[in-house]
């Protein structure tokens, strides 16, 4: 009795066992056949959301094509001046497509996509964008503006300010929108934040200013600041190849007289002939870097009075001033390669001769 007692709940044990074993079983099974419905909804969502925002883009794509064409008139539907004006990230997407174009296009075209720019308030959106601390989105709207042909007077305002803003990148944005507007007011700003500026983004954002401003500005500003930054504008300017003064030649190595690079780099910047006196005065100065630019400058601007002293900075100690004297040498005009190889077969100085030589073999004149 006992045993078919023990038999009959271990029975009943294994069939509740099985029970909730298929119970189980059918809910995996419904959960996976959830998932799967779940997944294929929200893809056939996700595939309807790419093809609106496709219709949407393909549809402001056009706009901005006609646009390039301003006696086009533009059609613009309702909807999507709704969405426009309702939705943010339509309206960032469009304005940097608005601002991406600039980058092809001129003249006419440039007017129609100012001309879309205005029927749209464009401007006035922007501004409105300004007033967040997302770097990102700052930086896209001093972009977009930099790419106006007019602002107002709250616009000007406004990029002035961002000049003053933690991030470096909104700042240069904004000086360069500020630049391409009013580069007069723009570039005080810009030399006042110069020493937080790379020199490659400096001379990108220098070149939207007028030569002519823009080397007065520098100079004035050298003139006035320390020499550490002085001696950053300088290369700047050389770099730029702008146009300096020989009064602003002669005011600055008056002005940093203690300072060898400062020296060096003014000495680089002389043009004029009537200063070779000067020049020739620092091919004998004690720093190396200061005679280097020097003999560069004096190969430069040489007369054939100058010829001479070039054979002597041939044999200087500093092994880039001979290189820039030999160099010298082989671009005067009124010096035959016969002519020099002979003067150099008669040097003394072995590092002098041998400096000729590899000159000689990089300008193809041969060996000696």
């Amino acid at each position: 009795m006992i045993a078919q007692e023990h038999n009959l709940a271990s029975d009943t044990a294994s069939e509740a066992l099985l029970y909730w074993l298929n119970l189980i079983t059918v809910g995996v099974l419904l959960a996976v056949v959830a998932t799967f419905v779940s997944l294929f909804w929200l893809r056939l969502k996700h595939q309807k959301v790419a093809e609106q925002v496709a219709q949407r883009q393909t549809y402001w794509q056009q706009v901005l094509f006609e646009a390039c064409d301003p006696k086009h008139c533009i059609k613009l539907d309702s909807q999507r001046l709704r969405e426009l004006k309702a939705n943010k990230d339509i309206f960032f997407w469009f304005m940097q497509k608005w601002s991406q174009m600039h980058q092809y296009v001129r003249g006419d075209a440039d007017d129609g996509l100012q001309q879309l720019a205005d029927r749209l308030k464009l401007e006035t959106r922007i501004l409105r964008l300004t007033d967040t601390q997302d770097t990102r989105l700052l930086i896209a709207c001093c972009i977009a503006l930099g790419d106006m042909q007019k602002l107002s007077s709250q616009a000007v305002i406004r990029l002035v300010e961002l000049t003053d803003h933690k991030s470096g990148m909104v700042v240069l944005t904004a000086l360069r929108a500020l630049m391409r507007y009013d580069a007069p007011l723009a570039l005080p700003l810009l030399l006042k934040n110069v020493q937080h500026i790379a020199p490659e983004r400096l001379v990108s954002i220098l070149r939207e200013c007028p030569p002519r401003l823009l080397s007065e500005q520098v100079s004035q500003t050298i003139l006035r600041d320390n020499p550490k930054y002085a001696s950053y504008l300088l290369k700047v300017i050389k770099g730029m190849d702008l146009n300096v003064s020989d009064t602003f030649v002669m005011q600055t190595l008056q002005r940093f007289a203690d300072s060898d690079d400062i020296i060096a780099a003014t000495i680089g910047l002389i043009q004029s002939p009537k200063l070779l006196p000067l020049v020739r005065q620092h091919t004998k100065h004690p720093a190396e870097a200061v005679r280097i630019q020097a003999t560069s400058t004096l190969a430069r601007l040489a007369q054939p009075a100058d010829i001479e002293l070039l054979w002597q900075l041939v044999c200087d100690k500093s092994w880039w001033v001979r290189y820039r004297a030999a160099e010298g040498l082989f671009e005067q005009p009124q010096l035959a390669r016969s002519e020099i190889m002979a003067r150099a077969a008669q040097l003394t100085d072995e590092y002098g001769k041998t400096m000729i030589a590899q000159i000689a073999a990089e300008t193809h004149y041969g060996r000696i």
